[in-house]
C-alpha cells in the first residue's frame, strides 16, 4: 500500500459538539467546512492547514476499527489495492461506501484506528 498524504484526524466530542466547535473556531482560529449532506452523525469538519479535524458527535462504543471513535485518516494511491493487501495480510477491516467515496478502517497492533481513503489526485 502506498500512502500519499494525511487527510484528517477525528476526535469524539459526544455531548459537547457545540462547545468544542466553538473552541476550535474561536480559540484555535480554524475555519468550519461544509460536511456531506448524507452524514447521519452529528459533528463538524474544520480546516487545519492542509489537513482537517473532524469532530464526531456520536457515542463511541470502544470497538476496534470504530469509524466514530478517535482515528486519523491517510490518503492512499490505490484503495482497491490497499484492500487486497489488507485481505492478504488477514487483517480485519470495515468498509463503507463505494468507488471514490469509499472509506476503509483498520486497526494497528496498538489498537489505534486508521482510516484509508482514495487519494483523489492519484
Amino acid at each position: 500500500m502506498k500512502v500519499t498524504g494525511f487527510s484528517h484526524a477525528s476526535v469524539n466530542v459526544h455531548g459537547v459538539v457545540e462547545e468544542t466547535l466553538k473552541f476550535y473556531r474561536e480559540f484555535m482560529g480554524l475555519g468550519e467546512l461544509e460536511r456531506p449532506a448524507n452524514l447521519r452523525i452529528p459533528g463538524a469538519w474544520l480546516q487545519a492547514g492542509e489537513a482537517q479535524i473532524h469532530l464526531i458527535g456520536a457515542e463511541d462504543d470502544g470497538r476496534a476499527g470504530n469509524p466514530i471513535g478517535p482515528h486519523y485518516a491517510v490518503l492512499v494511491e490505490d484503495l482497491e489495492q490497499a484492500v487486497r493487501e489488507i485481505e492478504a495480510a488477514g487483517l480485519q477491516f470495515l468498509r463503507i461506501g463505494k468507488d471514490q467515496s469509499s472509506q476503509v478502517w483498520i486497526t494497528d497492533p496498538a489498537g489505534n484506528t486508521i482510516e484509508l481513503q482514495q487519494d483523489p489526485d492519484a
